[in-house]
């Protein structure tokens, strides 16, 4: 979970780099066009607007899965803390587990449906 937080706040930071190349981008495609000549500018702004805008669209594409990514590994974490406080206050005075094992059985069987989810996402990077 915290390397998929980590990951989260290095797409995200990228996400944001972006947008403020972007500003630089506008601010000197509104210069150029302030020039006597910008014939040459223009192509050149044209050119890295075009470039952005595929950089832009892969950081949308990976800001979107490590979104997913993160969502399911909490689930999973909280998932796990559930179960595993369950387990624990369901103890009596001699020691034996007092739960219900169709509770677990359920619980189980949810914690395996989120595994397989975290692994088609984890396959899709």
């Amino acid at each position: 979970l915290d390397e998929v937080k980590a990951l989260h706040e290095k797409v995200s930071t990228f996400d944001k780099t972006c947008l403020q190349y972007l500003k630089v981008l506008e601010a000197a495609e509104a210069a150029s066009k302030k020039m006597t000549t910008h014939e040459e500018a223009d192509k050149e702004v044209a050119a890295l607007k075009e470039r952005y805008n595929k950089v832009k669209a892969s950081s949308d594409s990976w800001v979107a899965k490590v979104d997913t990514l993160l969502k399911e590994w909490t689930l999973l974490d909280n998932t796990v803390t559930e179960l595993n406080t369950w387990v624990a206050k369901d103890k009596t005075s001699e020691g034996e587990n007092q739960f219900s094992l169709e509770k677990m059985e359920s619980t189980l069987g949810e914690l395996k449906n989120i595994f397989k989810q975290k692994e088609k996402l984890v396959d899709g990077l």
